[in-house]
This record gives structure tokens, C-alpha cells and sequence, in this order.
């Protein structure tokens, strides 16, 4: 099966990111917004960053235009009817995603594949409120969509073979890197990165180091760009939360129940980067350690 026409449902950062993939590879996208309100500000905004890709070389002017001229931005779900392939990006909530596809259903071809980009949920539990659910599999995209070569695709229990080949060549089409995992929680890289990122807060919360030693030690130490504090910020701590609770939900082990100091941040919050303040303040530059959080937290 090819895939000639893309639906991405939701427009926050994760679903921009994906519908522009798309249509920098050529293929015709529609990105339905899944909450009320004018599509005109995502669609400046995307217009913004593109321009600012052009200025720096990154992008040549007749790529922008092409990638602009493929994206529809639009409220209604109904706009995805024709599409090949309909890729969901909306809140981690598994009734609120089964509703959406159950939704989908009723408007799209019996042949078109419904793919969700959840980062810890079960394709398995998500499908099973499908009648097709063979056509149902995972592509978690990592963000920014646009940066991030890698995709893993998701086998859920009763996906098709045949649709996960179809998934691994449009992911090489758009100029990804595939690999495929089968339904476990948190796939691969999150099923790794989550206890590496909960093991440094709980490394904090014992006083075996500062925040930003213990970032300092991984990065001089294990070559990684990110330290797991200035990872978790660029993630978003609600994320990470949420990661944490879904895998403890399914393997019910201690070390991956989510620490004291990132719930009451997430309480606070104290979401990373994208609210100024997480385990670094960003309102100073450079960002230093939240003087907080400098100190073992009992």
C-alpha cells in the first residue's frame, strides 16, 4: 500500500512537527486541530520557523513553499476522509485516544491505516476499541519531529504485517529512521530513558550529587548531550511523569514509580522548559539550577 495523503490529528508542537515531516517529504497533509479555536496562529507560526530555516541556510525558499502548499490546517476531523494514512498526536490519554479512533472509523477508507504517537501507551489496549484492528499500529515520532531521524513502529498484537511494511517504507520516505518494536510499554527508548531519568532525581533526592554535577558527570562522563535533569526539562516534566506512572502501572516495580521531587514540581508547575522552570530556571541565561533543588530533598 502506498501512502499518497497523510492526516494528523492534533496541533500542538509533537503534531505540527509530524504533518511538516510529511509534507517536506511531498506528500499532501491535512493536521486537524483537536481543540476549538482558529487554526491561523499554528499555521503563522510554522510559517515563522520555516522562514527563520530559510535565513540560516537550512532550507532552500522553494522547499518552504512546496512544504506550505502541501499543509492544510483545519477544526474539522472529517477533512482526513481521504487520507492513507491518519497519524494521531493528541493528549497521552488512552479513553480520549479510543474515542478519536473510534471516530475515525466512521469516516475513513476500511484500507486506511490508523497510527497513534503515543510515547508509553499500549497500541494493544488502543486498538482494541477498534473494529479494524489490524489497521491499527504505533509511530512514535521523537521530538522535534523535524530533527529526530528516529521512528519506532509499534507491532500492536493484532496489527498486520502488511501495515507494518507499509509504515517502514513511508518512514524511510520521509526521510526517518524506522525501527520496530513490539507493544511493550514505553517501547524502547522511553522503557530505557525513563529509569535513567527517575535513578538521577532519586541520585538528587539522596545527596549523592547536585543537579547539575550529576548532568555534568553524564555528559563529561558518558558522552551524552543531554544530562537527565536538562533532558527531563526539554521533555517536560509532566511528560516525564506521566511515562513514569504508565510503566509503573504495567511492570509495578519501585524503580520506576515516579520520585517525590518530580511530582511536587509537576504539582507546582515546574513543567521544564516550556514554563521557564523545572529542575533548571530558564529565566536566567544560562540556565542555572534551581536553587530549590540544589540540596538533597528528603
Amino acid at each position: 500500500m502506498e501512502i499518497r495523503k497523510v492526516g494528523v490529528m492534533g496541533c500542538g508542537a509533537m503534531g505540527v512537527g509530524v504533518a511538516q515531516v510529511c509534507a517536506q517529504a511531498g506528500i499532501p497533509t491535512v493536521a486537524v486541530k483537536a481543540t476549538p479555536g482558529s487554526t491561523d496562529k499554528i499555521r503563522s507560526g510554522l510559517e515563522k520557523s520555516l522562514a527563520k530555516m530559510v535565513e540560516r541556510q537550512k532550507m532552500s525558499a522553494e522547499l518552504r513553499d512546496s512544504t506550505l502548499g502541501l499543509l492544510q490546517f483545519t477544526t474539522d476531523e472529517s477533512a482526513v476522509a481521504d487520507c492513507d494514512l491518519i497519524i494521531e498526536s493528541i493528549i497521552e490519554d488512552i479513553d480520549i485516544k479510543k474515542a478519536m479512533f473510534k471516530r475515525l472509523e466512521g469516516i475513513v477508507t476500511p484500507q486506511a491505516i490508523l497510527a497513534t504517537n503515543t510515547s508509553t501507551l499500549s497500541v494493544t489496549a488502543l486498538m482494541a476499541g477498534c473494529k479494524q484492528r489490524d489497521r491499527v499500529a504505533g509511530l512514535h515520532f521523537f521530538n522535534p519531529a523535524p530533527v529526530m531521524k528516529l521512528v519506532e513502529i509499534i507491532h500492536g498484537f493484532e496489527t498486520s504485517d502488511e501495515v507494518i511494511s507499509t509504515l517502514d517504507e513511508f518512514c524511510k520516505k520521509v526521510g526517518k529512521d524506522p525501527v520496530i518494536v513490539q507493544d511493550t510499554t514505553g517501547f524502547i527508548v522511553n522503557r530505557l530513558l525513563t529509569p535513567y531519568m527517575l535513578s538521577a532525581i532519586h541520585l538528587l533526592e539522596m545527596g549523592t550529587g547536585t543537579i547539575a554535577d550529576i548532568d555534568h558527570a553524564m555528559k563529561s562522563g558518558a558522552a551524552h548531550p543531554m544530562g537527565p535533569f536538562e533532558l527531563a526539562d526539554y521533555i517536560g516534566l509532566d511528560v516525564v511523569e506521566a511515562m513514569a506512572l504508565n510503566i509503573y502501572e504495567d511492570v509495578r516495580q519501585p524503580h520506576v514509580a515516579s520520585p517525590h521531587t518530580l511530582t511536587r514540581l509537576v504539582q507546582l508547575g515546574y513543567l521544564g522548559r516550556k514554563t521557564g522552570k523545572g529542575f533548571y530556571d530558564y529565566s536566567v541565561k544560562p540556565p542555572i539550577g534551581n536553587p530549590a533543588l540544589r540540596h538533597p530533598v528528603a
